[in-house]
């Protein structure tokens, strides 16, 4: 997660609401500020808006290159956020300590729902099938990071 910084003037508003706001960058990347949160990271922005259960922004089309995308970005998120890997109310290992494993397990899946999807929506859906709590849950019970 990137820290909050200006956005230049000649960036194009693409959506707006006082929790999210989406700007296109003069080089085509969408740039994301979510609360206090800011990405570029286009997995990491769906997953964050996902769990703040963000309305209308899904049809907004993508132009990307999954060379930006960082799976352990979104993971961290999908897995339960700083809710769960700053409190460690269910899990009983730090995220810095296992997120290579939940990439090495999900990472490719995660590029590869970004690399089939046309729209935040179609991210957004790809997650909710193959990386729900329920799988990260699982594979985590497995690995024996969970209380």
């Amino acid at each position: 997660m990137k820290k909050r910084r200006e956005v230049a003037e000649s960036n194009i508003l693409i959506f707006e609401t006082n929790v999210v706001k989406i700007t296109k960058e003069l080089n085509q990347e969408l740039f994301f500020e979510i609360k206090n949160e800011v990405t570029t990271d286009i997995a990491e922005a769906v997953s964050i808006m996902m769990r703040l259960d963000i309305k209308d922004v899904w049809d907004i089309e993508l132009n990307h290159n999954i060379n930006f995308i960082d799976p352990e970005k979104c993971l961290y998120w999908l897995s339960g956020g700083n809710k769960e890997w700053i409190i460690l109310e269910h899990y009983n290992t730090q995220w810095v300590d296992c997120y290579s494993q939940f990439e090495e397990e999900f990472g490719f899946i995660v590029l590869e729902i970004i690399k089939r999807s046309k729209t935040l929506g179609d991210i957004k859906s790809g997650f909710i099938k193959y990386l729900n709590l329920p799988i990260l849950y699982d594979f985590a019970i497995s690995k024996n990071f969970v209380k």
